[in-house]
């Protein structure tokens, strides 16, 4: 029986990749994409963190993650 071969690169599902938590990434609004600013400084351990865009006025803790330029070669 011959294997099977990979489906070309359009038709494959999108890939979940594993991080570093200490890599650095850029925090995107998930309505319009810009740059978060952080609110508050009690978040971060026990409970999460608040962001804030300044371009749509979003708040809340959700947020898209970009990776640098520099660590999106080395996989």
């Amino acid at each position: 029986m011959p294997p099977e071969e990979a489906p070309p690169p359009e038709d494959r599902e999108p890939r979940l990749a594993r991080r570093s938590p200490f890599a650095p990434a850029t925090k995107l609004c998930p309505r319009c994409l810009t740059q978060l600013k952080q609110m508050g400084g009690l978040g971060g351990w026990l409970i999460p963190m608040d962001y804030y865009c300044p371009n749509c006025g979003y708040s809340g803790t959700v947020f898209v993650e970009k990776e640098s330029s520099d660590t999106q070669g080395e996989r």
